[in-house]
């Protein structure tokens, strides 16, 4: 007997409407009575990838390395009368299969063990479409307290064989709808919704496993049109993906929505709330109602560690964390990454020292395991205040480092001196598009007569600051250039006199010292190739000295003529 109809007989023996597998969980048959467990051990991923290569074709295989989903077809004179789909999803490692029976939707008949008779076309195909699965009724979803329903009959897993598997003759791999029959894979900060998405619809999380295995940063859905995803600062429309309808794309929010955000979207408001998902990671959502209808964007914000070595930070850069006291500086504009630099450095001191960290973010993207040093991250939103009262009760912990999300106010400003004078080292972030930028932005976030007093701290507290900003690359992909500056004797006099302005003098005579000018790290990149020289000149803060380096390496400035 082949794995499927080992799965198969599963099924008909307990006269259920389908089988489930998902790694971490035990494989159950969905009967009458209530799930009936088919084994007593949650299924791992290599037992699930087994079972995928036993249950899948080589082409079925293909589609779901590039697709994320497949779809079969499959009839048994076992069952006749009845049409069962497999369906197999893959997410990195979160792995389902389903086993769905369709009672009485038989399209042909199999004569076991001859090749099976051809299915009749698809009715009403567009052929400028691509081929969906079909539309198919919803299997009742039972209640979690059913799950230690009697187990049935246990199914042969173990069988490796493929020529038995029962698939109309001549039928293209599907896309499956993924719609899990008794379990979501997003766990919310809320109730979870009760309504599903019709048929026609991958699922939310179908559509978020997409993205993120193309490498998106956000997934936008928008009535009357299809999905789209964010690669690289582009906006892409998903191509495999059909348009969808009002009420689709409500469903697909109200999949995952919490219970207030839900009430936020049918009276007409924007909502925003968390949510994880295996081997996305976490996903900020944020709802909202246009001319069209509901709509929504869905922010993915990977879980996975990126080490300092993977980013690229030279041995300057990644010296700063070796800092007992004092503040460094990660500067950058919006979007430009600094969440992730700043993670980098905290995975380096988490490596490499016995300390104790606290970390206060406005939104936690990186998770930090425990390894050599203690980290603690704390999530603190909501106004200016709440973030300063946190970095107050931090303080009183006593810890080695301290890591604070946006210095925008004075008071938060002066604490975080303060924290770096009396002995804490404090890595915190700055909203400005070089290190001159940034140490002007934190002066001038004090009163006029504060400033003096906070320039000549600031002169004695810095030990560093990074500046960040992405760049396109011209073979696709992004690439961070990044400017550095040392507090050195020079600079610490120009800032405590300040001198802000002769700032980026200061840095390119400090090459010496290992500074880095933005321009030379810009310039770098267009001499390797990795970029274009528009890109770089569209990036550059003095675009007017980076014009005539440019020059001066014989590098074409035409384009910008054609800018003008």
């Amino acid at each position: 007997m082949s794995p499927i109809e080992s799965l198969i007989a599963a099924v008909l023996r307990s006269n259920g409407d389908g089988l489930v597998m998902h790694v971490g969980e035990r494989p159950y048959v969905l009967s009458p009575s209530g799930p009936a467990n088919l084994s007593e051990r949650p299924l791992s991923v290599d037992a699930m990838s087994s079972v995928l290569d036993d249950l899948l074709s080589a082409e079925d295989r293909r589609t779901l390395l590039d697709v994320g989903a497949v779809e079969r077809e499959i009839l048994l004179p076992e069952a006749p009368g009845d049409r069962f789909l497999l369906v197999a999803a893959r997410g990195g490692d979160d792995i389902w299969i389903e086993l769905r029976r369709q009672r009485g939707m038989a399209t042909g008949h199999v004569q076991a063990p001859a090749p099976p008779v051809d299915a009749p076309p698809a009715q009403d195909q567009p052929s400028h479409r691509p081929r969906m699965a079909p539309s198919h009724p919803q299997i009742p979803q039972p209640a979690a307290q059913d799950i230690a329903a009697p187990p049935a009959p246990e199914a042969d897993l173990s069988t490796s064989a493929t020529a038995g598997r029962r698939t109309p003759a001549g039928r293209d791999p599907l896309s499956a709808n993924v719609l899990p029959l008794a379990r979501s894979p997003i766990r919310t900060e809320g109730p979870r919704n009760t309504a599903t998405p019709s048929p026609k619809h991958l699922g939310i999380g179908r559509l978020l496993r997409t993205a993120s295995a193309r490498g998106a940063s956000s997934l936008y859905l928008i009535a009357e049109s299809r999905p789209s995803i964010r690669i690289d600062d582009e906006i892409l429309p998903l191509e495999s993906e059909q348009p969808l309808g009002t009420a689709e794309v409500e469903a697909l929010i109200l999949e995952m929505a919490p219970s207030g955000s839900r009430e936020a979207l049918r009276g007409g408001s924007s909502a925003e709330w968390l949510c994880d998902l295996p081997d996305v990671g976490r996903v900020r959502c944020l709802s909202f109602r246009d001319q069209r209808g509901p709509g929504a964007v869905f922010r993915l914000i990977p879980t996975r560690l990126i080490s300092a070595d993977q980013l690229g930070l030279s041995r300057d850069i990644q010296a700063l964390c070796g800092e007992r006291e004092g503040l460094i500086l990660v500067a950058g504009p919006r979007l430009s990454g600094k969440s992730t630099l700043i993670s980098a450095f905290v995975d380096l001191i988490n490596r490499t020292r016995s300390d104790y960290l606290i970390s206060l973010e406005t939104e936690i993207k990186f998770v930090h395991e425990n390894r050599k040093a203690m980290v603690s991250q704390r999530e603190v939103r909501g106004d200016p205040d709440v973030m300063l009262t946190g970095v107050r009760a931090a303080l009183r912990e006593n810890p080695d480092v301290l890591v604070v999300d946006d210095l925008k106010t004075p008071d938060l400003v002066g604490l975080a001196l303060d924290a770096a004078d009396s002995g804490h080292l404090v890595i915190g972030s700055v909203t400005a598009h070089t290190t001159t930028a940034a140490i002007a932005r934190l002066i001038d976030t004090s009163s006029y007569e504060r400033q003096t007093q906070v320039a000549l701290a600031l002169s004695e507290a810095l030990r560093g600051a990074v500046a960040q900003v992405l760049l396109r690359k011209a073979g696709g992909g992004r690439v961070a250039a990044r400017e550095l500056l040392f507090n050195t004797p020079s600079v610490a006099a120009l800032i405590a006199e300040g001198k802000i302005a002769q700032l980026p003098l200061a840095i390119d005579s400090g090459r010496k010292y290992g500074m880095v000018p933005m321009n030379d790290a810009l310039l770098a990149f267009v001499q390797s190739g990795a970029i274009e020289a528009r890109e770089a000149y569209r990036k550059a803060y003095d675009r007017v000295a980076f014009l005539e380096q440019l020059r001066r390496e014989g590098i074409d400035t035409s384009f910008v003529e054609r800018l003008a």
